[in-house]
């Protein structure tokens, strides 16, 4: 990716919700009920340097990594709900930390509104020449996530800044002094980000086991489509209690693990419904019958009352899209 790139995108279908961001391989699925609105803003202000602010209106489960050889500091922005990331709490005060390659997963409450700044290793290793050998070392490990009020808010708050300049006047990004202004003010705080953290008691994401539940259950799910799981099959499965996964999922998503894996699912197909909008052979009801939705009226139920829509529509909106498109590459 080059310089000087800005991307807004406003979204109003969480499967699209990341496509065609360079930085990051997510998945984003709704958890709570209603129609989505929600917009992505990213700036590369270096080719090895994206800043990216994402709201959404609904609770979002996102699962994924970033790039190998990039590091991401990740914030809550002060307005935003309270998240959970890799099981451990992210709220206001918090940053997270997620090493290049590592794969992640974060729960944002209520609604999401999330900023974070992603930097590739050899950049950062330039920057903090000085530094360097304890910068590489702070750099390798597990996602991990350190409470840091103070300096949280003064990251927050310079990427909401750079964010609203370039908004205001885009062509900063073309004038190299301001470019490299912005560039060396994200940097020296994430480099301070990273002193920080080696400064104080290690505090790494070990892979909780309320962390590890919810992730291996997912997984399980969504590889094993026509096997949808009861409450005892899941915890014969993997050998856990009942209680330990009410509350697993409880304390994670907020919600039970029937209730969490129908949304899973219910998301899957509504990506599958988009993905085949142009594969009339393959009916909504065959989609759905094949993620283990066998009762189709209540299926239409829990999809409206989830996405705020019916099945047939999402098509249809998939659909004029992608006409729409097509009409005006042909001009």
């Amino acid at each position: 990716m080059s310089h000087g790139v800005v991307r807004v995108a406003r979204v109003d279908d969480l499967s699209e919700f990341g496509s065609g961001l360079d930085a990051w391989d997510a998945v984003y699925e709704q958890l709570t009920p209603g129609c989505f609105e929600g917009g992505i803003r990213e700036i590369w202000i270096d080719e090895r340097l994206e800043i990216l602010w994402e709201v959404g209106s609904q609770a979002v489960w996102t699962v994924g990594s970033n790039l190998e050889g990039m590091v991401s500091l990740g914030l809550p922005v002060a307005s935003g709900g309270a998240g959970i990331y890799c099981g451990v709490p992210l709220d206001d005060g918090a940053m997270s930390f997620l090493p290049g390659g590592k794969e992640f997963e974060i729960y944002c409450r209520g609604r999401m509104d999330m900023v974070s700044a992603t930097v590739a290793e050899t950049l950062l290793m330039e920057f903090a020449a000085v530094e360097a050998p304890q910068v590489a070392e702070r750099m390798s490990g597990q996602p991990r996530v350190r409470q840091q009020p103070l300096h949280a808010a003064k990251l927050r708050r310079a990427l909401a800044e750079i964010f609203r300049a370039v908004e205001l006047h885009p062509k900063l990004l073309q004038i190299e002094a301001s470019r490299r202004a912005m560039r060396d003010c994200v940097l020296s705080l994430v480099v301070e980000a990273l002193d920080l953290n080696a400064k104080r008691s290690p505090w790494s994401l070990h892979p909780s086991a309320k962390a590890w539940i919810v992730r291996t259950v997912r997984e399980h799910a969504l590889n094993h489509p026509d096997d949808p799981l009861n409450i005892a099959d899941i915890c014969r499965l993997f050998r856990i209690s009942r209680r330990s996964l009410q509350y697993a999922f409880e304390d994670l998503t907020g919600m039970g693990a029937v209730h969490f894996l129908r949304n899973v699912r219910l998301n899957a197909v509504r990506r599958e419904i988009r993905r085949l909008a142009f594969a009339p052979a393959e009916s909504i009801a065959s989609i759905a019958a094949r993620w283990g939705f066998w009762h189709m009226p209540r299926f239409a139920e829990y999809y409206r009352g989830l996405f705020g829509e019916l099945p047939s529509e999402t098509r249809g909106k998939a659909v004029g899209g992608t006409s729409a498109v097509a009409r005006l590459l042909d001009h």
